[in-house]
């Protein structure tokens, strides 16, 4: 990110980033739009899950009590698919990270470099005409 500190020429060294344009390129959306087709299913679903179980927790205290194996009751089974799922959508969205995300970010930062060390160049030779 060498082109960052060069490109820049405010205090945080980002005075000439165009946040903008690199947040409208292409691969920055795809990234966007790939990241949210997953995690706005992923969390519906969790938060889907999670809320049957306070219902029937709260709105059928006898069908939770129901014995279902063993001495285990329903409740208890559902409290502890609610945990396995936590870890479970946590799995998942790790996979898709590293498979799908991470090659996404990559272009996206690259991209994003690229337009850095131009507009960097560009800010240099008009310096270095004055």
């Amino acid at each position: 990110m060498e082109g960052a500190a060069a490109a820049g020429s405010g205090r945080d060294g980002s005075a000439d980033i165009d946040w903008e344009a690199i947040e409208g390129s292409p691969e920055f959306r795809e990234l966007v739009e790939t990241r949210r087709r997953f995690v706005l299913p992923a969390s519906i679903f969790f938060l889907a899950f999670f809320l049957a179980y306070l219902l029937l927790a709260a709105l059928a205290p006898g069908l939770m009590g129901t014995p279902v194996w063993g001495g285990m009751t329903l409740g208890f089974l559902l409290a502890v698919a609610q945990v396995l799922m936590t870890f479970v959508v946590t799995i998942l969205y790790l996979r898709q990270a590293d498979r799908v995300f991470e090659p996404l970010e990559r272009r996206a930062a690259e991209r994003a470099v690229d337009r850095i060390d131009r507009t960097g160049e560009g800010a240099k030779s008009e310096r270095g005409a004055r």
